[in-house]
């Protein structure tokens, strides 16, 4: 190659080199700059755009009772109670419905409209008797004076009916409830009272109620730890209809019997039902911890698990039998000695209370809760005809009568025959399957 020719080449080359330097001087220097803390004005940096903080916005909470203290009487409806247990005795339940709903054309006392009048205030009065009694009102001010009355008579308009004193006042009768972590009323007791009111034709879901609050969590915010709070305290019940263990997630959204026309119902716990049928034959129902029932309840599965007592499957207790099977009567003698059916609904109750007051006071029950605490009542042979064993031993024979006494004038009829006619027929009416 032509040296000359490549010595011509040198100064274009420098040339080009030259002009990219003086292009590229800029960057470098600000590049240097940049980490200076002497000389020239640094380059404006770029801004850090930094993303917004996104939080999980709260749920709603019901601000209506966010104020209420311990103590306050508030009204509410049913509706607004949410249970804090699976599950009812529904057999407590068809009783209070059945007794609630006396049927104004019954025949019975279709000559004898005094008789028919008593009969009304035994049954339909009831409903109105109880309704004031829990909702702090005492009792019913005056009874049915007419059989037109007792017609016109419906929960849902106050003033068909009077309460002996204002509807709230009376407060140691009132059922309880926790204000919840999201403004809500906890049921902590009234389940089946207020499942009651809301099966009944004049009740329903609306229908107002007065209780008690017994405490206000709502500055608990986090719905977990209000569920821990309320199980350190004893205030909710997390077994279903089984006696299974359930989270709370699992808890109805509403009181009342579970059916298929509306969801979020409660379930059915048949040994809730045979431990309230024992009341007052195996234990007394004052001034009980919070669910007692169900802690006795769970301790009579215990013992039909371990064959130390029939189970519930054993005994004749619902249809297909028919009702003169169910409520076939059981008794216990002056000496304690069972008599009469030995596997009727009401020999279930028989056998387990037996079971219930053969224990010690000191005997545990549930977890730390003893026999005592849960109201045992102690039963002795040969007792006065005022003791506590006398009336076991009426109530135990009360249980399945019917509401005519043999001079065919009415009576109180006993818890079970009402449970048992209102499972098996619905709401009492004329005709054979409630017996007239």
């Amino acid at each position: 190659m032509n040296l000359a020719y490549l010595h011509s080449l040198v100064p274009a080359r420098q040339q080009l080199l030259r002009a990219l330097g003086i292009a590229l001087l800029p960057l470098v220097l600000a590049a240097c700059d940049s980490g200076s803390s002497t000389g020239g004005d640094p380059s404006p940096e770029a801004p850090v755009v930094t993303p917004p903080v996104t939080e999980e916005p709260e749920p709603p909470r019901n601000t209506a009772y966010l104020d209420s203290k311990a103590g306050d009487v508030i009204k509410v409806r049913i509706e607004e109670l949410h249970p804090t247990q699976a599950a009812i005795g529904y057999d407590q339940v068809y009783y209070k419905l059945g007794r609630w709903q006396g049927d104004l054309d019954r025949p019975t006392w279709a000559n004898n409209p005094a008789q028919h009048l008593d009969y009304l205030n035994r049954t339909i009065g009831k409903k109105f008797d109880d309704y004031c009694e829990d909702m702090g009102g005492t009792e019913r001010a005056q009874k049915f004076l007419t059989i037109a009355e007792a017609q016109a008579a419906r929960l849902d308009q106050p003033t068909t009916y009077l309460c002996k004193d204002p509807l709230g006042s009376q407060t140691e009768n009132l059922k309880t409830v926790v204000v919840g972590w999201d403004g809500n009323l906890y049921l902590t007791d009234g389940h089946h009272t207020f499942s009651s009111l809301r099966e009944i034709p004049d009740g329903g879901p609306k229908l107002p109620v007065w209780v008690k609050v017994s405490a206000n969590y709502s500055d608990i915010r986090d719905a977990s730890a209000f569920w821990e709070r309320m199980s350190k305290e004893k205030l909710v019940w997390l077994r279903d209809g089984k006696n299974q263990t359930i989270t709370v997630e699992q808890l109805p959204t509403r009181l009342g019997l579970a059916n298929e026309k509306e969801a979020g119902g409660m379930q059915e716990d048949r040994y809730r039902s045979l431990v309230y049928f024992t009341r007052d034959i195996a234990y007394n129902n004052g001034n009980l911890p919070e669910y007692a029932e169900f802690l006795w309840g769970d301790w009579l599965r215990r013992q039909a698990s371990k064959g130390q007592l029939a189970k519930l499957d054993d005994y004749v207790m619902a249809p297909p039998a028919i009702p003169a099977q169910i409520l076939a009567v059981s008794t216990l003698n002056k000496a304690l000695k069972p008599g009469g059916s030995d596997d009727s609904y009401a020999a279930a109750v028989r056998d387990a209370s037996l079971k219930m007051t053969a224990l010690k006071d000191t005997d545990l029950v549930f977890e730390n809760r003893d026999a005592a605490a849960l109201g045992r009542i102690v039963l002795e042979a040969d007792a006065a005809s005022d003791s506590d064993t006398k009336t076991a031993r009426d109530t135990l024979e009360e249980l399945p009568r019917n509401d005519v006494k043999s001079d065919g004038s009415p009576r109180g009829a006993g818890k079970l025959w009402f449970a048992v006619n209102y499972r098996n027929c619905g709401k009492p009416a004329a005709g054979t399957c409630w017996g007239w």
